[in-house]
Formats: structure tokens, sequence, C-alpha cells
């Protein structure tokens, strides 16, 4: 027996395995090559999608440097309907919410930032939307509910505001000793945090608080 099939032997040999599993592997390739163009048709996608949602937010950037402008409200939702998926439909619902505040729209201000919640895959943006949702449910005196909504830690970062929104909660419930534990762990990491550090030296000096031992 040769060690090695001759030149016509392996193209039998060929013929005869191509002839068995022939269909299956170009099915295969085909499958491969689809799958191979869909990705990069699919990324593709992604990068004009995103493209795109980046130029609305700039729209919407511009109309915010109108005060009170109406169109903000209606930019902002554009870009949720049509690019939900992207950081910038975060943004925008940010901006939104903003807007419903300042027209003590509450409700809708909450649903805004329930959105942020609810679907952003940016940790940071569901930290900042929570931590923005209990500031508003705290103004609107559901304080059950504010302290549910900081229950949850998206982002550790952002602790001495956390700490700071609980801080207030303990003071509208007159709990003052807890208030001001709050207030003192939130000092403590406030220096990353623009202004922060004076607000709560300021909540601080309530009389309320300096009277705790």
């Amino acid at each position: 027996m040769e060690e090695y099939y001759n030149a016509d032997d392996q193209a039998q040999a060929v013929k005869a395995w191509l002839k068995k599993y022939g269909v299956s592997i170009v099915i295969g390739l085909i499958l491969g090559i689809a799958l191979f163009y869909a990705i990069q048709m699919f990324k593709g996608k992604q990068a004009a999608a995103s493209q795109k949602a980046a130029e609305a937010y700039i729209v919407l950037l511009n109309a915010t440097a109108i005060a009170n402008n109406p169109q903000i409200t209606d930019i902002a939702n554009d870009i949720v309907k049509n690019y939900p998926k992207t950081p910038y439909a975060s943004m925008a619902q940010f901006f939104a919410a903003q807007v419903a505040v300042n027209a003590a729209q509450y409700d809708k201000a909450d649903s805004q930032l329930q959105w942020v919640i609810d679907h952003s895959s940016v940790t940071s943006f569901r930290q900042i939307a929570r931590i923005r949702l209990a500031r508003i449910l705290l103004q609107q005196q559901k304080i059950g509910d504010a302290e549910t909504v900081l229950k949850k830690i998206d982002d550790k970062t952002y602790m001495p505001l956390i700490e700071t929104v609980t801080g207030d909660i303990y003071l509208t419930q007159k709990q003052y000793d807890k208030a001001k534990s709050a207030y003192e762990s939130a000092l403590n990491g406030a220096s990353q945090f623009s202004g922060l550090a004076s607000m709560l030296q300021m909540k601080l000096s309530d009389p309320q608080l300096t009277q705790m031992t």
C-alpha cells in the first residue's frame, strides 16, 4: 500500500467527498458570507443612525439657546422616537425633562426621566436620571417614591449627589440627625462636583442641624 495517493486517486477522492458533502459546504459558505455582509450592513446602519442622531442633537442644543423655546420638547421627542438606542435619546430626555420642570409639568418630567432609567445603556445616565427624578418627586412631596428611586445604585461615582438628595429627604421628614449624617458623608466626595461642597456647607449650617450633637 502506497503511503500517499497519486494525483488521480486524490482527484477521485475529492469528487466523491464533494458529491457527499458538497451541498452542505456550499450552503454553509453562502450562509457565512451572507452573515458577514449582514453584520457589516448592520454596523453601517448603526453608524448612519448615530450620525443622524448626533445631527439632530446639535439642532436640539441650538434650540436650547433660546429661553423657553417650545421647539425643545418636539425635537427631543423626535430624537427619542427615531433614535431610541443611541445615547442622544437619553440626553434629549434630560433637556425635555428640564423644560417640563420649568413649566411645572412634573408628571411629564417624571416620565421622561423614567424613560432614561428604563432604556439607557449608559450607567451614568441612569444614575443622573435617578437623582433628578428623586429631586422632582421630593418637590412633589412624594417622599416614599423618591426614596425608592434612590435605592437602586447604577453608578457609585455619583454617591455624593445621592447622599445629598438623601439628606434632603431626611430633612423634609425632620430626621435632622440622619440628614446631617448624609450631608457630611456627601461632603467627603463633594470636590469632584462643582459647587457641591459649598452647597453642603450651607445645608450643614442650618440651625436645626448645628444643634445636633
